[in-house]
């Protein structure tokens, strides 16, 4: 006969066995990251960027997607805009004005042989103040369209990844 102490004991070992079991059989993959699931290195060709904000896109692109300058790989190429409007209008004294800058992004993809594969818009936007000091007017403008287009580069790498993985 088995004291309820003992039988307790074993239950314990017997669970403890089966999870450790069971433990070895997954694995925590992360979804981003150095070794993610996601981070797979594309065989790519960038354009030159035509200015700041494509430079931008350009560098988060080539940043996450692997260097780029393979030939014979697809060409990816980024057009890229912004524009500036008021939020909302105001009769205080108060001379703080909010702004949005928001980034529109064309992405074509063109294979070796000049076949357009796939194209893409996106936008997203960054909100700034202006006030009564030019200098930093300038700088809280140029500093949103730069995080507008850090926003654009992400969802047009996700979108590309998107594309890619469904045509294969």
């Amino acid at each position: 006969m088995w004291s309820s102490s003992a039988a307790r004991t074993l239950r314990a070992l017997g669970l403890g066995a089966a999870l450790a079991a069971l433990a070895a059989c997954s694995s925590f993959t992360p979804a981003y990251g150095p070794q993610s699931v996601a981070e797979g290195r594309l065989a790519l060709a960038y354009a030159a960027p035509n200015n700041r904000l494509e430079q931008v896109i350009y560098q988060d692109l080539a940043l996450r997607l692997g260097p780029g300058g393979d030939t014979g790989a697809p060409r990816v190429s980024v057009t890229a805009r912004s524009d500036v409007r008021r939020l909302a209008r105001s009769r205080t004294d108060n001379p703080r004005t909010e702004f949005e800058a928001v980034v529109t992004a064309d992405l074509v993809v063109t294979e070796a042989d000049g076949a357009v594969s796939f194209t893409a818009t996106r936008s997203a936007s960054a909100v700034f103040t202006r006030g009564e000091q030019v200098l930093a007017d300038v700088s809280a403008e140029t500093e949103a369209a730069e995080r507008a287009a850090r926003a654009v580069a992400e969802t047009l790498r996700l979108t590309l990844l998107g594309a890619l993985a469904t045509a294969q």
